[in-house]
Parts: structure tokens; C-alpha cells; sequence
């Protein structure tokens, strides 16, 4: 009996890319790997995205509107749609290595669906010529994919978008990505997909050009403000939800303060009320005292004189200057 090949669905969100789009559809389109259906969810754009995207309907390309509801109802609307066995998340101002899919497939090959595959993923502006590779702590096997989380909240590494590769049934055990979430929400939703995961195998070869740069971009199209910071801090929270079967181990209570007290360096001293949430939700984990985190001389200092008593001096600082 021949074994069937199979399939992978590429599910795109698009917002006013009209710049970067064509690369990025290319990208997908030139994929050496042959069974490869392409979902493209406009979110009415308006700079003529969705025109660009008309022209590569023969390339086995599925395009559909929906309205105004964001990056995470197009992806979650794109997975509706698609047929295939294997999921690739890509933005629409991102650029797939020609092998990518083709060489996390051979690990897929080898140590069956249970696992989620992961890869490199590299920044640039302008040019894939002047891309930067990040060496990342988080770049290689896990045995335990909580272990993954636990070292990328703790500052050794993110997870590009789309730098996964996901059977299908991880994700449909995973659920949806969440709508309401404003800011990292690949971060949310990855961390389920991980937890139902049985291994993490990490493939040198699938490599993944981050664009940087696009305001456009639909997870980037609304201004910095307070709603997004509640939002991110609602993620942090739903962190803590999707690992409750973790939750004893040390290393990973660790890793969640660690996330809150990133919060309050990040936006102190804006925000006063939600400060106070994440400085709650990082008692509540059981720590007696702060830790400080930022850059190696903020920290540095911080071990001095304290790390809430750095962020006062800092921001008078500012307000000095």
C-alpha cells in the first residue's frame, strides 16, 4: 500500500501589506515541498492587498474576506477552512526559506504527530539580504515542551509566529486563537499548542525571514496605550491558566513572576492600577521579594538599591531630562 502524502495548509492574515505582500505570498507559493493549500483572510484592506492577492488565486490559493475582526479571527477563520493535515502560520509581511515546510516534515516523518516543530527565525528590515539570525537558548529539542516556556519567560528566547509547524490536532486540542487579546497573541496561543505537545523537535533548516518595520501589519495597526497593556497582562494571566497542571513546579512559577515583574519594567510608571494587578499576581505565586530584570547594568544596580527603588530613580531621571 503507498503511503499518502501529506498536506499542509498555509493560513495568512492580511492587512494593508500591499508593500511586503507579494514577497510573502511568493514565499509560500515557492515552497519545495508540492501539497500546499494557501488561505489568505483579508481584513479589508484598504491600500490594495486584497488586489495582489486576487492575482495568485490559480496557485491553489483560497482568498476571503473577514471584516474588521483581526489578526486572530483570520487565523482562526483560515483554519476553518483549511484541508490540511499540517498547519503553517504565516503574516502577511513575513517570508518563508523555500525548505522550510519541507524540512520539519521529515521530522514529522520520523517522530510522528504528536510532536510540534519549531525553527529559526531571523530580523530584517528591508532586504532578507541583511537579515539577522538570532542564537537563541530556546533553539533546540525539548523533551518537555513546558520546559520551552519556562526559558522563554525567562528571557532566553521568543517563538516567531511562524516559525511552527503544527499537525492539525494539536491545535484542534488547543482551541482557538483568543479574539480578545491585543497583544501577544501567538505567545497565548502557543502555549497551549506546546502543553499538548509531546516533544518539541527543533529543525535548523526551517528558517523564517521577520520582517520588522511594518506599521501596517494587522497585529500592529492600533497606537501603544492602556488597552493594549491590559491586554497583555491578561495574557500573562492565561498563562497561568493554561499551565495549572504545572503549576508546582518551581521553575515555572519562576517563569510566570518573571513575566509580571517584565510588565511593571516595562510600564512603570504608567498605569498605576495595573501595576498594582501584576504586582499581586507576582506575590500570589508565593515570592517573598522582587527580582530585577531589564538590561545587565539596570540589573546590576537594581541588586544594590532595589528594583522598584531603580524604576523611581529612573523615571525621575527622565523627567530631568
Amino acid at each position: 500500500m503507498i503511503k499518502r502524502m501529506p498536506t499542509v495548509s498555509i493560513i495568512i492574515p492580511l492587512f494593508n501589506s500591499k508593500c511586503f505582500f507579494e514577497d510573502t505570498i511568493l514565499s509560500a507559493i515557492n515552497q519545495s515541498y508540492p501539497l500546499i493549500e494557501i488561505i489568505i483572510v483579508d481584513d479589508f484592506s484598504t491600500d490594495g492587498s486584497f488586489e495582489i492577492a486576487q492575482k495568485y488565486q490559480s496557485y491553489n490559493v483560497i482568498l476571503k474576506k473577514n471584516k474588521t475582526k483581526g489578526a486572530c479571527a483570520a487565523r482562526n477563520y483560515g483554519f476553518e477552512l483549511s484541508t490540511g493535515d499540517y498547519i503553517q502560520y504565516l503574516d502577511a509581511d513575513d517570508i518563508l526559506h523555500p525548505s522550510k515546510i519541507e524540512n520539519q516534515l521529515q521530522l514529522f516523518e520520523q517522530f510522528g504527530d504528536e510532536i510540534l516543530c519549531s525553527g529559526v527565525w531571523g530580523r530584517f528590515y528591508n532586504s532578507i539580504d541583511t537579515v539577522k539570525w538570532g542564537n537563541q537558548i530556546i533553539n533546540k529539542n525539548y523533551d518537555a515542551p513546558v520546559n520551552w516556556l519556562i526559558d522563554s519567560w525567562n528571557g532566553n528566547g521568543m517563538g516567531q509566529t511562524s516559525i511552527w509547524l503544527t499537525h492539525r490536532t494539536l491545535i484542534e486540542k488547543a482551541g482557538e486563537w483568543d479574539e480578545s487579546l491585543l497583544l501577544n497573541q501567538d505567545g497565548e496561543f502557543f502555549s497551549r499548542v506546546l502543553l499538548n505537545a509531546k516533544t518539541i523537535k527543533f529543525c535548523e533548516g526551517a528558517k523564517v525571514y521577520y520582517r520588522s518595520g511594518n506599521l501596517n501589519s494587522i497585529t500592529r495597526k492600533n497606537s501603544f496605550g492602556e488597552l493594549k497593556a491590559i491586554s497583555l497582562l491578561h495574557s500573562y494571566h492565561l498563562y497561568e491558566k493554561n499551565c495549572k497542571d504545572y503549576i508546582d513546579s518551581n521553575k515555572l512559577k519562576k517563569s510566570l513572576a518573571n513575566n509580571y515583574l517584565s510588565f511593571i519594567y516595562q510600564f512603570y510608571p504608567l498605569f498605576p492600577d495595573l501595576l498594582e494587578k501584576s504586582e499581586e499576581s507576582f506575590y500570589h505565586l508565593g515570592f517573598k521579594k522582587m527580582w530585577p530584570v531589564g538590561g545587565e547594568k539596570f540589573k546590576k544596580m537594581a541588586r544594590i538599591i532595589g528594583f522598584k527603588n531603580l524604576l523611581a530613580i529612573r523615571e525621575l531621571l527622565r523627567k530631568i531630562k
